[in-house]
């Protein structure tokens, strides 16, 4: 069931792929872009065009969703209910589908606004500069995300007092680990999978442990989970993932850049500061990135090794750690055996048969 439900993803990852490459060609070469936009800053004048850029990513992402919608419907609705995954109601789900929608309409207008405005102000160097907008964007976000974004979807609550929880604090002392708190995520009103991270960055952050894992799980087994987040930080997995994301994002917006240039003079589209070529930039950072997925992917799975490896060594065993990783992969109905290439080509972790194989070797 594993394999079957793991395939039908793969297989609507690729098709949104085909699907959304295939709507931003239309939207550019059909005009409709360039209408939007052209009727945009007639009606507000071209010294507003902030205004004009800000509406016009409104308007686009609202139009993108709405096509998207039955992937989104499919994917994350039919199937998760299909596999007995959910527990929500379509109302439920589709609350939560609105929500998302409106995040994603805030975040995307503050994104492209500014660099709309560096592609105006800063004509040749605009990429470094979105660069290092987009990574302090970022961490913001990631700042902000666990008091003001997760709650909207999930109940938080701290983690009753207890011999876990006591045991958790001992944990991040001896790791030198600075917390707010440990949180119970309210996981279990809206699906059966299980789950728990640190959340938060700075004065944020916080351990969250999905109800559905602190009810089926030893703590043995949960304590080896937070030692593999541990391992993150001891082996400063964030701060290396800080530097790959900055030259990732520097190299993509570098390489956006000569794109927009080219193909905006091409097709005699106007000015690479105007929003109506929008979709070529999109296009060019959606194909960048899928480009360097693998390789950013290849990076993620040597440090989640790592971090399995410190786990093991905090624990004393690879016992705890292996048995959570099997009630994992079953309770999730995650793929134990993918194919090679899709592990390669898609899987931020190491697939469960190889970390298992790994664990009993250290």
């Amino acid at each position: 069931m594993a394999k079957e439900y793991d395939a039908i993803h793969n297989r609507l990852f690729f098709l949104q792929i085909i699907v959304l490459a295939v709507l931003l060609a239309v939207y550019q070469f059909s005009g409709a872009s360039e209408k939007l936009a052209g009727g945009l800053t007639n009606r507000f004048g071209e010294k507003l065009w902030y205004v004009t850029n800000a509406l016009y990513t409104m308007v686009s992402v609202f139009g993108f969703a709405a096509c998207m919608f039955p992937f989104s419907y499919y994917s994350d609705y039919v199937l998760e209910h299909h596999y007995e995954l959910s527990h929500e109601s379509f109302g439920e789900w589709f609350a939560d589908f609105i929500k998302s929608l409106i995040i994603d309409l805030l975040l995307a207008t503050v994104l492209f606004s500014v660099i709309y405005a560096l592609l105006r102000w800063l004509p040749e160097w605009w990429w470094l500069a979105a660069a290092v907008f987009y990574i302090l964007f970022a961490v913001v976000i990631s700042t902000i995300a666990p008091v003001v974004i997760m709650p909207l979807f999930h109940k938080f609550e701290p983690l009753a007092e207890g011999e876990l929880t006591e045991a958790v604090r001992r944990m991040m002392e001896e790791a030198g680990i600075k917390v707010v708190g440990v949180f119970k995520w309210g996981l279990e009103e809206k699906t059966s999978t299980a789950n728990a991270a640190f959340a938060g960055f700075g004065k944020t952050r916080r351990i969250i442990l999905g109800d559905t894992l602190l009810s089926g799980y030893s703590q043995e087994e949960i304590l080896a989970i937070l030692a593999h987040e541990v391992g993150h930080y001891k082996n400063r997995d964030t701060t290396r993932l800080m530097i790959t994301s900055s030259l990732l994002a520097l190299l993509g917006f570098f390489i956006a850049h000569h794109i927009l240039t080219a193909l905006v003079g091409l097709f005699e589209l106007g000015g690479i500061e105007s929003i109506a070529s929008a979709p070529i930039f999109i296009f060019s950072l959606f194909v960048f990135s899928l480009i360097s997925m693998p390789f950013a992917n290849m990076h993620s799975r040597r440090r989640e090794f790592a971090a399995d490896a410190y786990a093991i060594a905090a624990m004393g065993s690879p016992d705890s750690l292996i048995s959570a990783f099997e009630k994992l992969a079953d309770q999730n109905l995650s793929n134990k055996e993918p194919a090679a290439w899709i592990e390669f080509l898609l899987h931020s972790h190491p697939s469960i048969s190889r970390r298992i194989e790994r664990a009993r070797q250290e």
